[in-house]
């Protein structure tokens, strides 16, 4: 790897500003340690509902901490610490304590480690009141989302694909000039077109630039926009940037009934921004993570599948008037 990865700058810089922030995790960088210290860069016994209980005891009196959970299926463990304190306190406190909390784990991204390991759950943590969910989508975007969660006075959990993190990470497609810090709730323009819109997050980011680059071999320009949270959810901004009167294909890997890609499609339809006939869903099955690869890539929506809906259907989209 020639140079560090955005997520990384993003962190180093947030520890040098910030001498009060801390890191909870089973496995620490040597190099942090070293460099912050073991009080603030603190290893952890695998106890992912005791971790969070003291992060937040710290966040309620003012101490920022950076919980990093290596997958987070694990944080399923403290659901009840994360659901019915973390989320909950500026709101039964009317505002006089905040949780300023960050919390971080991996999704799913072609390690193929079963159902008990691959969960890619925004849909349902997008559901919790009082919690930002970033879903980054490019190397980039993991830093530029960072840098803001670093300095949120609220509570975000960041879901990352192992993707943007394997050796092969910088020559993925990458929509942000910058990894600058990014704004929550506001969707990202990934690429220019005019012939129809890839509305995508967290993997299918990728998915869908791969699949933009195929199209535009048959002389299909895809727009390709780039959700970045799904809590906040940038509804309205995706309905202005959206090609008018074309098609829009929403791309997500969860099911369509726990997609937050499903709630947006009824948002476009009912403000006019697109038309019924003109949406197409493309979800992921609603079953457990196979660790087959060959069952796992069949049950996910990938550039492939982008490409055929758009030009091998019957009907094919961009014909659709």
């Amino acid at each position: 790897m020639s140079r560090r990865h955005p997520a990384g700058e993003a962190i180093r810089e947030a520890f040098t500003e910030q001498p009060t922030l801390s890191h909870f995790s089973t496995y620490q960088q040597e190099d942090l340690v070293a460099q912050y210290g073991a009080d603030r860069m603190v290893r952890m016994p695998i106890a992912e509902n005791a971790m969070l209980g003291m992060a937040l005891g710290m966040a309620l009196v003012g101490r920022r901490v950076l919980f990093s959970v290596n997958r987070v299926a694990f944080l399923f463990s403290a659901f009840d610490q994360l659901v019915n304190q973390v989320a909950t306190w500026r709101y039964m406190s009317d505002g006089q304590f905040s949780v300023p909390l960050v919390i971080r784990g991996l999704t799913r991204g072609g390690e193929h480690l079963g159902a008990q390991h691959e969960h890619v759950p925004y849909g349902l943590l997008s559901q919790i009141p009082g919690l930002v969910v970033a879903v980054p989508g490019s190397p980039n975007a993991v830093g530029g989302l960072l840098r803001t969660a670093l300095g949120h006075p609220d509570p975000v959990v960041v879901l990352e694909s192992p993707r943007l993190f394997a050796p092969t990470w910088a020559e993925l497609p990458e929509p942000e000039p910058s990894a600058a810090a990014l704004p929550f709730g506001v969707a990202g323009l990934a690429r220019p077109g005019t012939d129809l819109t890839l509305v995508a997050i967290g993997n299918t980011v990728i998915e869908s630039l791969l699949a933009a680059r195929r199209l535009a071999e048959h002389g299909i320009q895809a727009r390709v926009v780039d959700l970045r949270t799904a809590a906040p959810l940038d509804r309205d901004g995706v309905a202005a940037m959206v090609v008018p009167d074309r098609p829009v294909i929403l791309v997500d890997e969860q099911s369509r009934s726990g997609s937050v890609l499903t709630d947006l499609a009824y948002h476009l339809v009912r403000t006019g921004a697109v038309r019924p006939e003109h949406v197409e869903l493309l979800t992921g099955a609603p079953v457990p993570a196979p660790v087959s690869a060959a069952l796992l890539d069949g049950l996910l929506p990938d550039a492939e599948r982008i490409v055929r809906a758009v030009i091998d259907t019957p009907a094919p989209l961009t014909q659709r008037r």
